[in-house]
């Protein structure tokens, strides 16, 4: 049942980015597809939080309507790069409120050490 509504999840937000990309035939983006991204995000979550199936259907909508609303940004920026990193911020922050709702007492502070290892590994990857 968890496979398939990974499958499900992946394919859904893999149509949903794949509608909004421009048919450009420009440079390959740098970040990962944000589809394949949310799937990878998902897994991780679950295995370490060990989500209920309720809590991974609530977490899958969480991070679809996070990342449309990331991938709207990113494809249509208002060319003030301040306000644009403000609402990425905003919305992430909103997302993040809405994961901690649903999460145990007991899955909050391992989700708050994924968050801090996620951001390590990520401020890592940016150091040149």
């Amino acid at each position: 049942m968890k496979r398939s509504l990974s499958l499900i999840f992946a394919l859904g937000l893999g149509l949903i980015l794949h509608a909004q990309t421009p048919d450009s035939a420009g440079p390959q983006p740098k970040k990962p597809n944000p589809a394949k991204q949310a799937v990878r995000q998902l897994k991780m979550l679950q295995q370490q939080l060990d989500l209920s199936e309720e809590q991974v259907t609530q977490l899958q909508v969480i991070l679809i309507n996070r990342d449309i609303a990331l991938d709207s940004i990113r494809h249509n920026p208002s060319g003030d790069r301040r306000s644009d990193g403000r609402a990425r911020r905003e919305i992430n922050h909103e997302a993040d409120q809405k994961i901690n709702a649903l999460l145990t007492a007991d899955q909050k502070p391992l989700y708050q050490q994924w968050k801090q290892q996620h951001a390590h590994r990520h401020a890592t990857q940016t150091q040149p």
